[in-house]
């Protein structure tokens, strides 16, 4: 009963906004995922770079689900995304390959800058 207060309650938390927030703005759920998770498994993690992978691998059949929920409402550009995914995917290649080679300090600190500098473009 403890694992559920401790564990299990917070992952469905996560999930839950992550979920909400990639549904509403397209963007957003795996910040929640990756600090999320930091925070409730500080300590517990043999090694902290985990944690992207696992929002990653989340990230994906939610986006296939959001992106799906926007297309049959028509908000879905289909000719913007058709140029966009072949250089995502190789820049998604290279980044995983990098992964192992970043420290998890490194990559705090990476995680950190993109969130810092995307949430101030966002503010212009």
């Amino acid at each position: 009963m403890k694992l559920f207060f401790l564990l299990i309650i917070p992952i469905f938390t996560i999930g839950l906004c992550a979920g909400f927030l990639n549904g509403l703005l397209g963007a957003g759920g795996g910040i929640v995922i990756v600090f999320g998770l930091r925070k409730l498994l500080r300590g517990r993690l043999k090694d902290p770079r985990s944690i992207y992978p696992s929002a990653i691998a989340v990230m994906l059949p939610l986006s296939l689900l959001s992106a799906w929920q926007y297309a049959r409402a028509g908000s879905l550009e289909l000719s913007r995304v058709g140029w966009l995914i072949p250089p995502a995917i190789a820049g998604g290649t290279i980044g995983a390959l990098l992964l192992r080679r970043l420290s998890p300090k490194a990559l705090s600190r990476l995680f950190a800058a993109v969130v810092l500098i995307s949430g101030l473009m966002l503010l212009r």
